[in-house]
C-alpha cells in the first residue's frame, strides 16, 4: 500500500511529459527552452527543421554556435540576460533564414522559468512564423496609401469635369444631366478595377463597359474587337472616359444617332515596346461637320488622354464618320 502513492504519482508524471511532449513536437512554433548560460537544453521538431539539424547536433549549444549572425545572436543573449534579471517576459521580431523556407519574420516571446528557490532556472522561449500576416499588413499599407492617392486624383478630376461641364451649358438641367453620365462612367471604371482589385483593367473590358449603355438602348451597335492588354489604373480610367465622351456624342450627332449607324472600337499591339493603338471609328451615321467650338469632351479626348496616358490622340471629323486614334505606351 505504501509504495502506490509514489508509483502512481510516477506514472501520472510520465503521462503528462508525454502529453507535453506529442503537444509540443506538433505544433508548428518554434518551442525551446535556454539554460542560465544560453545553451539550447529543448528544441522541438518545428526549431530543429528550421535549423536543418538533429537534436544530437543542437543540443547544449549556444545561438552563435548554431549558426546565427553576430548580431542576432548578441540581441538574444542580451534578452536572456535581461529576462533573468528581471524576471518578467520579453518579446520581440527578428527575421530569420529557414532551412527549406527561406528568409522569414518571426515573432517571438523568452519567459523566466522560476525554480523552487525562487530564482530563474531557464529561460523558455516560443517563436510564431508571422511572415504571412507581415505581408498582409505591408500590402495593407501600401492599398490605403495608394487609395488616398487615386481619391484624391478622381476628386480633381470630378472638380475638373464639372467646371468644364458648367461652363458649357446655360440650362441648369441638361448641366445636371450631363455631369450625372460622366460620373456614371467613372464610376463603371471603377467597378472594373475593383473586381481586378485595382491591379489594372484589361481594354476590352473598359470598351464594353463605356458601350454598355448605349447597347441596352440601341441594341448591338458596336464592333470591339483586339488582344487582350491590361492597362495600369491611371491609364484605364482615362481611357474609360474617353471612350464614354465618344459615345456620348455619337448618340448626340454621330453613328449612333441614327438606327444603321455603328462604331468599331479596335486595337493592336505591333511589337514589344510599341505603344497600344486604340481607334474609334464610326459608319453608317449622318454627314460629320467639323464644329466649329470644341466642347469639354473633345478637349478630354484630344488634351487630357496626352496627359493621363503619356501618349498621343488625334480625333478627326471625317465626312463619313467621326474617327479617334489614341496611342498609349504599355
Amino acid at each position: 500500500m505504501n509504495d502506490a502513492g509514489p508509483a502512481r504519482e510516477a506514472m501520472l508524471t510520465a503521462s503528462k511529459l508525454r502529453l507535453y511532449e506529442t503537444v509540443l513536437q506538433a505544433t508548428p512554433d518554434l518551442v525551446y527552452v535556454f539554460d542560465r548560460q544560453h545553451r539550447f537544453i529543448y528544441a522541438n521538431a518545428a526549431l530543429l527543421a528550421m535549423w536543418g539539424r538533429t537534436w544530437d547536433e543542437a543540443i547544449g549549444k549556444t545561438c552563435l554556435e548554431l549558426g546565427y549572425e553576430p548580431w542576432h545572436a548578441a540581441m538574444h543573449d542580451a534578452e536572456i540576460e535581461q529576462v533573468i534579471a528581471t524576471r518578467q517576459p520579453i518579446r520581440g521580431d527578428v527575421p530569420f533564414t529557414h532551412k527549406v523556407e527561406g528568409l522569414r519574420i518571426y515573432d517571438y516571446i523568452f519567459t523566466p522559468v522560476i525554480g523552487p528557490d525562487g530564482e530563474v532556472e531557464a529561460i523558455a522561449g516560443s517563436t510564431r512564423d508571422v511572415t504571412e500576416r507581415e505581408r498582409h499588413e505591408q500590402h495593407t499599407r501600401l492599398l490605403v496609401n495608394e487609395l488616398n492617392h487615386r481619391v484624391k486624383n478622381t476628386l480633381a478630376m470630378v472638380q475638373s469635369m464639372i467646371a468644364q461641364t458648367l461652363g458649357g451649358y446655360d440650362g441648369t438641367e441638361a448641366a445636371q444631366d450631363k455631369i450625372e453620365s460622366r460620373l456614371m462612367a467613372l464610376s463603371a471604371a471603377h467597378d472594373v478595377l475593383t473586381r481586378e482589385n485595382w491591379q489594372g483593367a484589361g481594354v476590352a473590358d473598359i470598351a464594353r463597359g463605356a458601350a454598355a449603355p448605349w447597347q441596352q438602348r440601341e441594341g448591338d451597335r458596336f464592333d470591339i474587337d483586339g488582344p487582350a492588354v491590361v492597362l495600369d489604373p491611371r491609364r484605364a480610367v482615362a481611357l474609360a472616359m474617353a471612350l464614354h465622351e465618344l459615345c456620348t456624342n455619337a448618340v448626340k450627332h454621330g453613328a449612333l444617332s441614327v438606327a444603321e449607324g455603328r462604331v468599331g472600337i479596335s486595337w493592336k499591339v505591333s511589337a514589344d515596346g510599341a505603344p497600344l493603338v486604340l481607334r474609334w471609328k464610326e459608319r453608317g451615321g449622318p454627314l460629320v461637320r467639323v464644329p466649329r467650338q470644341r466642347g469639354f469632351g473633345s478637349v478630354l479626348v484630344e488634351r487630357g488622354l496626352r496627359h493621363d496616358l503619356g501618349g498621343e490622340s488625334r480625333l478627326l471629323f471625317e465626312p463619313d464618320g467621326v474617327s479617334c486614334e489614341i496611342a498609349i505606351p504599355l
